[in-house]
């Protein structure tokens, strides 16, 4: 799967002259969320990661400097549409969406691996038959997953589409802690049997 920099046409900036300060360019919002390592806040608040350093010195040759902000990627095709960010950037196919943005090319190629816990019985993709697994919503996952149209893909009990990669692992230290155990048995007789079923994250 080739991964891109989905940029729109960006109007009305000029190109600088290089004996021009760097605070003197144009400046490009760029959006993305938060996707370590590729794009996340580093220990001071600033934006850091693969993307942003790629971006940073993409722009820079173009003339231009970089504001990285966070989004909510679900709403990446509208916040682009009303200009509230100029383009982004991030783990992104550019398969089935080539008609939906200007793309400025791949640039770096990425595949999709399935994450489980090292005590797993689980090996091979076809292990996942039957079970749940959690990815992050709006991604290729999800789609794979949702479609099923490579007959390779196994047919799940559940699919889980979370707003966040962060919060699969959220979902498994409520689990570690007895917090989904506590609240559960609430509602629940037999509460575990509930909590039996594999973590599995993308």
């Amino acid at each position: 799967m080739l991964v891109g920099i989905i940029a729109v046409t960006l109007t009305g900036c000029k190109h600088t002259d290089s004996s021009k300060k760097e605070t003197e360019k144009p400046v490009i919002t760029l959006g993305s969320d938060n996707y370590p390592p590729y794009n996340y806040l580093n220990e001071d608040g600033v934006p850091t990661g693969i993307d942003v350093e790629l971006a940073t010195e993409a722009f820079k040759r173009m003339g231009y400097q970089v504001d990285v902000v966070q989004i909510n990627w679900e709403k990446k095709k509208e916040l682009v549409e009303s200009g509230e960010i100029d383009c982004i950037m991030g783990c992104f196919s550019m398969e089935g969406r080539l008609d939906d943005y200007r793309w400025a090319g791949p640039y770096i190629a990425s595949r999709q691996v399935v994450a489980v816990n090292e005590n797993s019985d689980i090996y091979k993709l076809s292990d996942l038959e039957g079970k749940n697994l959690a990815v992050q919503s709006t991604t290729k996952p999800e789609g794979i997953f949702l479609n099923r149209m490579d007959e390779r893909i196994p047919k799940l009990e559940n699919l889980i589409s979370l707003g966040h990669r962060e919060l699969i692992y959220t979902l498994e230290e409520m689990r570690q802690d007895g917090t989904s155990l506590k609240i559960i048995e609430k509602y629940q007789d037999d509460p575990q049997k509930y909590l039996e079923v594999d973590d599995l994250g993308y």
